[in-house]
């Protein structure tokens, strides 16, 4: 067991300064930021929510992402990142700077992520061919999270595994 977490550690310290060479590209830069900050509070998540419970014919699926956008800050937010407080790439290689303000919270698992494949798998069971789309997004904010170097490779992979888990459960509530 401990050399499984030695590896896993081991990847996730080379693909966290892996991501730091490109620092230099600014547009990239601000696309990353951008994209991240989408995912704070689960904002962009709750305007499509918003948007979808006025346009479309049936709210069942707004009411799903929302039920999903909740279960997923409960279950990883407040109780995974609590019980494990895994420390943040930012918090062990302070000498490191950031291109964000440095999250106070515990690393795993990734929550923006979490969220991004959770809501995103509703709109997938709902909508495949938006939900692929969502998927594009939650992909994307799980490589900009790692790439702001405030997340490790495998909170991401668990954060992705976590939201889609639950917003296919959800689903079959």
């Amino acid at each position: 067991m401990k050399t499984i977490l030695k590896t896993i550690q081991h990847y996730d310290k080379r693909v966290s300064f892996y991501m730091l060479r490109f620092y230099h590209h600014h547009r990239l830069n601000q696309l990353m930021k951008f994209i991240s900050s989408c995912g704070d509070f689960g904002i962009a998540w709750l305007i499509v929510i918003l948007i979808t419970n006025v346009i479309m014919p049936t709210r069942s699926m707004s009411i799903h992402m929302l039920a999903a956008l909740i279960a997923t800050a409960l279950i990883g937010q407040i109780t995974i990142k609590t019980l494990v407080k895994r420390k943040r790439p930012c918090h062990l290689y302070p000498q490191v700077h950031l291109l964000v303000p440095t999250p106070n919270d515990s690393s795993f698992p990734s929550s923006h992520t979490a969220s991004s494949f959770a809501c995103s798998t509703v709109l997938f069971i709902f909508f495949p061919l938006i939900g692929i789309f969502g998927y594009i997004f939650a992909f994307l904010t799980g490589v900009s999270r790692i790439y702001l170097f405030v997340h490790f490779l495998s909170d991401v992979i668990c954060g992705m595994i976590l939201g889609i888990s639950i917003g296919y459960i959800i689903c079959l509530i």
